[in-house]
Parts: C-alpha cells; structure tokens; sequence
C-alpha cells in the first residue's frame, strides 16, 4: 500500500488529505490551526486522519507540506533580530529604496520599514567591479569586528549584501567563513546565494527577508520533522514553494525566502490540473481561505509565473508600497 499526505497551513484551518495511490482513493481532514505552534496542529491532524482511515503513518511515502507562515511572519513582523553588512557607502541603500513614488501626489505617503534598521547595519572595505574583478579586497579583520559588535547588540541573523557580488561572490562567501568560524550560532544569508543577479536593492531586500526569517522556519521545520518521526514516520517530507515546486527540509531551512508564497501556490497548481481534466486550457483560480483571497491566471493549462514579487504592502494594489522579492513565484494577487 502506498499513501501520500498533502498538509497546508492557513491562517484560520489546517488542511489534510491523504492519497491512496493503489485505490486512487482521497481523504480529507481540516482542523483549526494552532498559531502559538503550527507544527502541533499539523501532528494532531496526521494522527486523527490516518487513525479514521486505520493508516499507519510507516506507510506513509511523503507528506508535501504549504504553508504562509514564512509570509505572516514578515507581515506580522515576527521575524529574528537581523544584521546586515554592506560595502563601504551603501548602508542606506534599503531606505533609499528604488527612490520612486507609488504614489505621485500623495503628501503622506508611506514606505514599510526596511526589517534591518539602520542602526543593525555595518559597513566593511571591499570592492568588486561590475564585471567582477575584485578592485579592493575584503578587509576580514573589518567584517569580524563589524560582526561582533552586530552579535553584541542581539541579532540572530545575518544578511551579507555586497556590491555587484553577483558577478563574483568571492567577498560574500569569505565574510560568510568569517562569521560562521567565530558566530557558528549565527543564522547567515549571502546575497549572491539567495538571488545571484544585478540590482543591489532587490537582491539585498531578499536576502534580508531570507535571513529575518530564517531562525523561526528553522525552528518549526525541526519540530516538525522531530514529532513526525517520534510518531514513526519514515517517508520524505518535503516543503511546498512559491514557484509550485518542492524542497527538501535541509533545503527550506537555508532558503525560507522561497516559501513566502507557499501554500497559495498550490490553489494554482489544483485549478491547473482541473482545467487537464475538463479541458479548459484558461481559467482564473479563486481560492479563498479564511485570513486572505488568491486569484491566479491559467494560460495553456499553465499557472503563470514571475521572478518577482512584494510583499507587506502598506497599500494592496499600488506597486511599490510594499518589500520586492526576487525569488521564482506563481503570479497571483491577494487580499485580505
């Protein structure tokens, strides 16, 4: 016998549903979610589904898991304290932003709060050039200094976010080897290695969001991957991205970036794989859950997909009002 388990975590239900692939059978469950740990919901509902269907959860081939809790964190700001250092003269690039107005003639007009403030920011001597070749070379004993007095004042995690490291990560990575030798407690994310192109303010806008909320998804993943094997579980558990694809735990833990949309992107994915089935080749997925709306576009039986996204907009339609992401996502809009 062969059973997979789909599990997604919604701000109000956790859904369950269990796949007999012999008997091409489906069974469902939904329970309330419990916010002050999302995992325990996510067990308890395992538990009680596979005992009503009489499944040991050994049987289990995998359970892929959505879920909006990497999203609600940076919304709800519930991420870690998080350091960043930079190149030389550009520590204020995340207020500097894109220096455009979402909106023109509005006098009091608002931009969210980058999640590193600028007192959390160091900067460190280094210099690639655009075409990659190293002008000056990283200052290491700048960069341990700089994070420790980081370490000092409570962070937890840390964005390292140079200039044109997409062209030549070699700084980023030596600042990395820096901070995990003398901080191997430090959650760290390099900018080059959470979206390696051009454009200093989106790339480290999303490197940011990946270090802020790294230490919590990494906590919950262990919890749950430690009580599904308490119970027995032996199959894979993978994690559900923004794009519709899957990554493993290891993996989710060192890129939570990638999980911000999560759990919508399977609403797509279903409605997709309704239009195979009826042949209808365009359709508009609705998919509406008790905290938030999602509607997505399917263009040849194919949700369609982006490279970027914003999330925590102070003003849901207008771009710009919100933190970009450049991360690979299934093109939907979302409303509370």
């Amino acid at each position: 016998m062969s059973y997979r388990l789909g599990v997604d975590i919604g701000g109000t239900f956790t859904d369950f549903a269990l796949l007999d692939e012999a008997r091409g059978e489906m069974f469902i469950h939904k329970q309330l979610t419990t916010p002050d740990d999302p995992s325990r919901a996510v067990l308890e509902g395992c538990k009680h589904l596979l005992a009503r269907k009489n499944v040991a959860i050994a049987e289990l081939e995998s359970i892929a898991h959505g879920t909006t809790l990497v999203t609600n964190a940076v919304i709800e700001r519930r991420g870690a304290r998080t350091g960043m250092v930079v190149s030389e003269g550009f520590r204020d690039v995340l207020d500097m932003a894109r220096e455009t107005r979402y909106e023109l003639f509005d006098l009091r007009l608002k931009f969210p709060e980058p999640l590193v403030p600028r007192q959390l920011r160091r900067e460190v001597e280094e210099r690639v050039k655009f075409d990659g070749s190293v002008e000056t070379a990283l200052d290491e004993a700048a960069v341990h200094a700089a994070i420790a007095e980081l370490v000092d004042d409570g962070i937890e995690a840390l964005a390292i976010c140079f200039l044109h490291s997409y062209a030549n990560p070699v700084h980023e990575i030596a600042a990395r080897q820096v901070a995990e030798r003398a901080f191997p407690g430090l959650y760290v994310s390099t900018s080059a290695d959470i979206f390696s192109n051009m454009r200093e303010f989106e790339r480290w806008t999303t490197a940011t969001i990946n270090a802020y909320t790294q230490p919590l998804f990494d906590s919950y993943l262990r919890r749950l991957a430690d009580g599904l094997a308490a119970t027995g579980f032996l199959g894979r558990l993978l994690v559900m991205t923004s794009s519709g694809g899957m990554l493993t735990p290891d993996a989710a833990r060192r890129y939570p970036v990638r999980v911000l949309e999560s759990g919508p992107a399977a609403g797509a994915l279903m409605s997709a794989f309704h239009g195979r089935a009826l042949d209808l080749p365009a359709l508009l997925s609705f998919d509406m859950g008790g905290t938030t709306a999602k509607g997505a576009l399917v263009n040849d039986f194919q949700p369609l997909k982006q490279y970027d996204l914003e999330i925590a907009r102070l003003h849901d339609f207008k771009r710009g009002s919100g933190l970009p992401v450049k991360v690979p996502v299934i093109d939907m809009v979302e409303i509370g």
